[in-house]
């Protein structure tokens, strides 16, 4: 079917695309997600999505795209006491998931598209009927409303205090004030944490990191010129020759070369950090939507504002170019200059990226444009996203192939739109990037024959490897800096 409204689009396309989703392995919770996720993306670009030629396979990619992003960030990961699926699922679906996840995720991948969705053939055809069969008894919810559609998916906070209920969490606080706390007579009043409060310090070992970016994965922070125990980080960006990270408790934290932690804010889930390069300001959204860019080495904000255009349910920080503040949100791409009251905004939201000039924006969902108006000149490139290094002068796309839903990497003179060379091969897929200072850019890269299975995103014997290696933009020269156990996780990586 192709609707050209796109209510009557995600009405028809939510249930199917969510059982889909389900065949390959994550939960009813995550699915459901995962496809508000895609759909969101789709309702942002209907406009050039509608008058494609395939419509429904541009967005079974951004399905795919996005459960792959999140068992990146390791969403569909669970806890001892808790079960990825129903506890009591039919057994034609306990059966279905127990043969789906015998076969390679490529197989599996086409044979549940083609069973729920008619798309493409499978090498097993005797299955079909049985995957169907189990779809059915898989329970969905109603579809969002369109406005409602989410368009990131945000890191998952723990679900212990959420299992709790309401009721216990007031029991608690109720138990609090009738028995008071137990504290030592030396301990001192508990408080909530401020902005500019010390933190307790990091024990830095003294070790050189083999990767030129600063870099985080399963518990251990990788500074320029040490490494230290730091759990729980979500996202960072390097920043004064430290780092500042956002963590799962959404705080945003400096830690200096020597491990000193300052508390900086808070940040609302999923809305991103951006770092000016070569200086010492950094951009965050508050938990409250106050959009913050802060100076580590003065230790003060140079300004804090809440704009009204700027939605933080569906925002993001794109970049920090001088003292200006770029954003995307469902109101369009906005640009904030510090000190100023007034903003400006750009419809529809494209901004990807932005540094020293120029300027990469998305021209639909397989295309990009880089622009340096400084010179005059601007090009379009294949890619679903993409970022710019430090200097402005090359771009990082990504393009769809069918080896993985992770794409393949390419590389692009800013002001040519040349091809520049990869360095990669055939068999590598490129998790993270991130680019150097010093002329490089370092990839997570795990070997094709080498991506696990979905039930190897939940089972922690999966001793899979993954290499970070880092590439020069020259000439595509690579050496593997490091590798670390896939069951870590895909490691964070900031530029320095």
């Amino acid at each position: 079917m192709r609707a050209d409204d796109f209510p009557d689009y995600l009405a028809a396309r939510w249930v199917p695309l969510v059982r889909v989703v389900v065949l390959l392995g994550a939960s009813p919770a995550l699915a459901h997600r995962v496809v508000a996720v895609a759909l969101g993306s789709a309702r942002r670009d209907w406009r050039e999505l509608r008058t494609v030629g395939d419509l429904d396979g541009d967005v079974l990619g951004a399905v795919l795209r996005t459960l792959a992003d999140a068992r990146k960030q390791g969403l569909d990961r669970t806890g001892p006491d808790e079960a990825p699926h129903e506890p009591h699922e039919p057994d034609v679906l306990r059966e279905a998931l127990a043969a789906l996840g015998a076969l390679p995720e490529r197989e599996r991948t086409r044979l549940v598209v083609a069973a729920l969705l008619g798309r493409g053939t499978t090498d097993h055809p005797a299955l079909l009927d049985g995957v169907r069969r189990a779809a059915a008894t898989v329970r969905v919810g109603p579809a969002p409303a369109p406005e409602e559609l989410p368009t990131r998916l945000g890191p998952r906070r723990s679900g212990r205090l959420v299992a709790l209920g309401l009721a216990v969490v007031l029991a608690l606080v109720a138990a609090t004030y009738a028995v008071g706390a137990v504290r030592s007579p030396d301990e001192p009043e508990p408080g909530p944490d401020r902005p500019g409060e010390r933190l307790g310090p990091l024990g830095v070992v003294d070790v050189e990191n083999p990767v030129p970016v600063t870099w985080w994965v399963d518990g251990v922070l990788h500074l320029p010129s040490g490494r230290t125990d730091l759990a729980g980080v979500v996202d960072l960006v390097a920043v004064g020759g430290g780092v500042v990270v956002a963590d799962e408790e959404q705080r945003v934290v400096h830690v200096d070369r020597e491990g000193a932690r300052t508390l900086l804010g808070t940040q609302a889930p999923g809305t991103g950090l951006a770092a000016q390069h070569d200086s010492a300001l950094v951009a965050w959204v508050e938990s409250d939507g106050t959009v913050v860019l802060h100076d580590v080495l003065a230790g003060d904000d140079v300004d804090r504002q809440r704009l009204d255009i700027f939605e933080e349910a569906t925002g993001e920080v794109v970049a920090v170019d001088g003292s200006v503040v770029h954003l995307a949100s469902a109101f369009g791409d906005v640009r904030w200059a510090a000190g100023d009251d007034s903003t400006t905004v750009a419809q529809p939201p494209v901004l990807l990226d932005r540094a020293a000039g120029t300027v990469l924006a998305r021209q639909g969902p397989t295309r990009v444009r880089v622009e340096q108006p400084f010179f005059s000149v601007g090009h379009d490139l294949p890619g679903r996203g993409g970022s710019l290094s430090p200097d402005g002068e090359v771009v990082l796309t990504s393009v769809a192939d069918e080896r993985s839903a992770y794409g393949t990497v390419r590389l692009h003179e800013s002001r040519t739109g040349d091809r520049l060379p990869t360095g990669l091969g055939a068999e590598d897929v490129v998790l993270a990037s991130a680019f150097g200072g010093d002329g490089t850019v370092t990839h997570v890269v795990a070997r094709l024959q080498d991506l696990p299975r979905t039930d190897d995103y939940v089972r922690s014997s999966f001793s899979g490897r993954l290499e970070l290696r880092t590439c020069r933009l020259a000439d595509g020269r690579c050496r593997t800096d490091a590798t670390v156990p896939a069951s870590g996780g895909v490691p964070l990586l900031a530029a320095p």
